[in-house]
């Protein structure tokens, strides 16, 4: 959709600064002032019989001896840079978290294991990560027992996230921001920064250091890699956690017990079930997706942290003779997007997404006008609580409006209506989304339908009112 564009200019950058690695014929770890340690060489030389041993832990450890011998040298910092963040996948609070939280039990304790896809299986034609499905959803007449490839994955995915979070998944969320961007990937953003106001060192990467790490999709042993390509990784991983940080700024907290059960394809078990739930487990009743005080302030200074740290290397890679005239053509408008950007984060105001490939338009669009697809306020964006439900629906007193065939239903009105036939529809507050994200496509989702009717609708609607 063209409400999301700005998703893609984000990984556009990342894969154009990734494919501008020069494969020049220089010297591997010259930048015309430093020579190599050689007593680093030596060191990083040992440290690949590590890796063919699979001994990970002392791996990385052997490329932190290499930074410790000298920490100005180029190969140094970048490889050791890239090993810590290869590090987070071996993190023990990594691996609990992956293999317990999401029942991905075949998760390899190995290196860079957490951003790749080595160790997915095939499910009916789509590689998805292997799962483990907990046994109460499994049994004769269930969903998943009629369920196939994908369709069985999302609900065995469904199943571990309530097994394992039984009272939401606040602290699942807590625990991945923590945990994959914790004292590892901290270690390796700040080395990286050494080698900023050294540009030309680069050097090239070991080809058993790139198939070990599994960095095959980002270089190759004839690419020369510096400090704009590791920084893109750096900033990438960063803007990562921002937008996890927006999320997590939600209250995803909500008793999920009432949902731990076989599910079956009947309507009489899953109304039994439906009315034997606490209103107050029911959204609005709560404060599900009601503001986190204090995450948003997170989320918004490391998206800043991170379009800063992606404009850099592009700048760099602009402004170097080192690299292609091709990649410096390349997606010419894209940093100017990124500095508007930044202003209207900065500033609380509007970006202007373009109606053409930003790669192909001369300038990007600084007002409304037709080469305008849509806006995102980025001040209503990071506010506290913008996208809460009493905010996004029409509520009165606090819990949701129903209508049906476009009539609000009251508690005179309900049951007539219902039995009359149809779904139950909340009413979208479109002038607030609006507010956020300007669009005249947002004007056709004025309601949405919740897929109950007939009794499941009745019994709803008498939990609220």
């Amino acid at each position: 959709m063209k409400n999301f564009r700005i998703i893609a200019l984000f990984f556009a950058l990342f894969a154009l600064v990734l494919a501008g690695c020069s494969s020049d014929d220089g010297g591997s770890t010259s930048d015309g002032n430093y020579t190599s340690n050689p007593e680093v060489v030596e060191v990083l030389g040992s440290c690949i019989g590590f890796l063919k041993a699979e001994k990970w832990d002392e791996a990385v450890q052997c490329y932190d001896n290499a930074y410790d011998k000298d920490n100005n040298d180029p190969s140094a910092i970048i490889y050791s840079t890239l090993a810590n963040l290869a590090k987070i996948s071996i993190d023990p609070k990594v691996v609990a978290l992956i293999k317990d939280n999401f029942g991905f039990k075949k998760y390899p304790n190995k290196l860079n294991a957490l951003f790749s896809d080595s160790w997915f299986e095939d499910y009916d034609d789509e590689s998805l990560p292997s799962i483990e499905t907990p046994n109460w959803i499994k049994g004769e007449g269930s969903a998943y027992s009629t369920a196939f490839g994908a369709d069985a994955w999302a609900l065995s995915l469904i199943a571990n996230l309530i097994d394992k979070n039984t009272s939401g998944l606040n602290s699942l969320m807590d625990e991945v921001v923590d945990g994959v961007f914790g004292a590892s990937y901290n270690k390796a953003a700040e080395r990286i920064k050494k080698l900023e106001s050294r540009q030309n060192a680069r050097i090239s990467l070991d080809p058993y250091f790139i198939e070990q790490l599994d960095l095959e999709d980002l270089f190759d042993e004839y690419d020369k890699i510096g400090w704009a390509e590791v920084n893109v990784v750096t900033s990438a991983m960063l803007l990562m956690k921002a937008s996890l940080e927006w999320v997590q700024s939600y209250n995803l907290d909500n008793n999920l017990n009432p949902v731990k059960y076989t599910w079956k394809d009947d309507i009489d078990d899953i109304l039994n079930h439906f009315k034997a739930m606490e209103a107050n487990d029911l959204p609005f009743n709560n404060n599900f997706f009601k503001a986190r005080s204090g995450k948003m302030a997170n989320s918004k200074a490391d998206f800043i942290k991170a379009i800063e740290g992606l404009q850099a290397s592009y700048t760099s890679i602009q402004n170097s003779d080192l690299y292609s005239g091709k990649a410096k053509e390349s997606y010419k408008t894209i940093n100017s997007g990124f500095s508007e950007m930044l202003k209207a984060i900065k500033n609380g105001s509007k970006f202007y997404i373009p109606e053409d490939d930003p790669t192909e338009i001369n300038s990007w669009p600084t007002k409304d006008g037709n080469d305008v697809a849509a806006t995102i306020d980025f001040g209503n964006f990071f506010t506290e609580g913008y996208l809460s439900l009493q905010n996004i629906f029409e509520t009165e007193g606090g819990k949701p409006l129903f209508y049906m065939h476009g009539e609000k239903l009251t508690k005179a009105n309900y049951e007539d209506f219902i039995d009359y036939g149809d779904n139950l529809e909340l009413k979208l507050n479109i002038s607030h989304i609006k507010g956020l994200i300007g669009s005249d496509e947002i004007d056709e989702f004025k309601f949405l339908d919740i897929d109950l009717d007939g009794d499941a609708a009745k019994v709803l609607f008498e939990k609220y009112y």
